[in-house]
């Protein structure tokens, strides 16, 4: 059976397994078979920004509910395209779901593109498959760490690039919320790898979380969200914001106004909440879109520098991810469906990383 998790568009917490029909490869396609692929709140920040930021167009659904886009790994079942084997073990961005037909372009050694023509006006990123056997930096082993981490661990990477050059905008506290996700935990290590004398960092979350997020040992000060409030001019705040919960982030704008450096908005892990707050004191929220900084990263250094300086600060972040996290694996539609509601009703713990497993 061919089937994908569909999801309501204007209620994300609607979700069911629906059987999808098969059709013939044309020439020059191919077809993919999910073995394996992560849910986290990531994801859900996909759904939540689904039609804002256009996820829901990655892989559209004949039935008109969306298609959750996820990060894993499948086997080539089916080729009618040139140099792509069947068997052959491929990375990437794919439905959650059994299968997925791709139309290979810019094949070489390493990687290819999906040239599939609703996918060509969209990030490039997103569209980019790796070819397991050419990727020096594939560990089986690490499969696991490397599809849970790796694509967070691309917008921490760059986060904590932009957060650096703009000398973190003049403040002297860099502030993550919901900061036992696991995007803010990747940033948080990589600000630690690297600390700027006079920068702390400032994990924001609730009370169940703060003792995991302090045992990390990559944030200064741990602050709960009901002293959000209390919160004062000194020492100058940024916000790194990833629980996109807009009556957060009116309480800290009240609390700070015009002493509040700037607000960077990455994430929707408090989805259920991320209504927009309105006008606030302060700086307006600006959204970081990871592909667009990817690609002006590229465009600067080189395809081969960024995948050089990337993936040397990936595979540290990947080594540690075991004693980080405890990984769970799911189980066909059935887990998948289970993983995604845990998620989206937020009692996944915050140290738990979830994989579905198809083979």
């Amino acid at each position: 059976m061919s089937w994908a998790l569909a999801i309501e568009k204007t209620d994300i917490s609607s979700a069911q397994i629906v059987e999808e029909t098969a059709r013939e490869l044309a020439p020059g396609e191919a077809r993919l078979a999910v073995k394996r692929f992560a849910l986290t709140a990531n994801n859900v920040t996909y759904a939540v920004f689904g039609e804002a930021m256009g996820y829901w167009s990655f892989f559209p659904g004949a039935d008109g509910r969306g298609r959750l886009p996820v990060w894993g790994f499948a086997e080539v079942a089916e080729s009618r395209s040139e140099g792509l084997e069947p068997g052959e073990r491929i990375y990437g961005y794919f439905p959650a779901g059994s299968t997925l037909i791709v139309e290979p372009a810019r094949v070489d050694a390493g990687q290819f593109l999906d040239a599939s023509a609703h996918r060509a006006a969209l990030p490039g990123a997103y569209n980019r498959y790796v070819r397991c056997t050419g990727d020096a930096g594939y560990r089986p082993a690490l499969e696991a760490a490397q599809m849970v981490l790796q694509p967070l661990f691309v917008t921490a990477f760059l986060i904590d690039l932009h957060l650096r050059e703009t000398g973190f905008s003049g403040a002297r506290q860099v502030t993550l919320t919901s900061a036992s996700s696991k995007t803010a935990i990747a940033l948080a290590f990589a600000l630690s790898r690297r600390p700027v004398p006079g920068v702390a960092v400032e994990a924001l979350t609730s009370p169940g979380n703060a003792a995991f997020v302090n045992a990390l040992g990559f944030y200064d000060v741990v602050t709960l969200y009901e002293d959000a409030g209390r919160m004062g001019p000194d020492p100058r705040r940024l916000i790194v914001d990833f629980a996109g919960d807009g009556a957060l982030n009116r309480t800290i704008h009240t609390a700070l106004g015009d002493a509040l450096a700037g607000n960077i908005r990455v994430g929707g892990a408090h989805w259920e909440r991320a209504a927009p707050p309105g006008a606030m004191p302060g700086p307006k929220p600006v959204f970081f879109f990871a592909p667009d900084h990817a690609r002006n990263r590229i465009s600067e250094w080189g395809a081969a520098e960024f995948a050089r300086r990337y993936g040397e600060a990936w595979l540290a972040f990947a080594e540690a991810g075991p004693s980080l996290f405890e990984f769970e694996a799911k189980r066909g539609p059935q887990g998948t469906l289970e993983a995604y509601r845990a998620l989206v009703a937020n009692t996944v713990p915050a140290r738990k990383a979830l994989t579905v497993e198809l083979a």
